[in-house]
């Protein structure tokens, strides 16, 4: 059996920490050569100049550059691939104008640089954010259609850029939250005294917005031994909080973040499996 390589695309740093990183994790210490690509910087938002000289950064975007290097480490990733777009903030803000912004960005470009790395990587699954982006950030929501816009070009005779051999992979998949699993941090963010609607380090995400019905999920991924390596590279996020895990107690917060759950998006029919590599024999489809 060939070398089998999952590829994570996403938007900030720390998405691949806080949202995947018990799947990336399981994955990286199963034998997997996991690669993680991250499309902007995280700059946007305000932070102490303190916490910046305390971490040896001038930037934030430099601090938050540091604070992916140590949470691949942790997760046991074997290559992080950075695409440094701007980060865009929240739908609205300012930093949407910007025209270094992932959200500026034009999406046939966007694409391009993700097929070059699908070139590269040869993974025979990846992973990206939803159409809702989860939470409805921008950046999330362009990484969905770029990734999207790629995949629809991989097949296409004449389609891929100048010096990339043409590589598909089997599969797609998003990560999501289970509306079942909401309904049990929505609870616990109300019980420590935490408005769910003002959730996130900049208090800008609506928790009772979001979710995916139980009923559209394929995968959930028992990555409960794991756990330990996704609170390492969440600890990593120093800027971010370091993760909402930790703001709870810790058998709570083992059984919250247990399973990890994933739709998969091509091809579009599969069945309900415990297993992103399930029936793949390591070879591109």
């Amino acid at each position: 059996m060939s070398q089998r390589r999952l590829l994570g695309i996403f938007a900030h740093p720390d998405d691949e920490s806080f949202g995947s990183g018990g799947m990336l994790a399981y994955y990286a210490h199963s034998g997997v050569e996991v690669h993680v690509c991250t499309l902007t910087d995280g700059a946007a938002g305000s932070i102490d100049p303190g916490f910046l000289e305390q971490a040896g950064a001038g930037t934030l975007a430099d601090a938050r550059r540091g604070e992916l290097a140590c949470a691949c480490r942790a997760l046991g990733v074997a290559q992080l691939h950075l695409l440094d777009y701007r980060d865009s903030g929240m739908e609205g803000s300012a930093d949407n104008k910007h025209p270094a912004s992932l959200y500026q960005a034009d999406v046939d470009e966007v694409a391009a640089r993700i097929m070059h790395l699908i070139s590269e990587v040869r993974p025979q699954v990846v992973v990206t954010h939803d159409p809702t982006g989860g939470y409805f950030h921008p950046d999330h929501i362009k990484t969905h259609h770029a990734v999207a816009r790629a995949w629809s070009q991989l097949s296409e005779p004449g389609s891929w850029p100048a010096g990339c051999t043409a590589w598909q992979p089997d599969r797609l998949y998003y990560g999501v939250i289970p509306r079942s699993q909401l309904r049990w941090l929505l609870f616990l963010l109300r019980l420590t005294g935490r408005d769910p609607k003002r959730f996130g380090q900049n208090h800008d995400i609506d928790l009772t917005s979001v979710g995916v019905d139980d009923r559209n999920i394929q995968v959930r991924l028992n990555v409960g031994a794991y756990l330990s390596y996704k609170e390492h590279a969440s600890a990593c996020h120093r800027s971010q909080g370091g993760g909402a895990a930790r703001h709870f107690p810790n058998f709570l917060a083992q059984r919250a973040q247990r399973y990890e759950h994933f739709v998969q998006a091509y091809p579009s029919n599969g069945r309900r499996h415990i297993d992103l590599f399930e029936g793949l024999d390591g070879s591109a489809a």
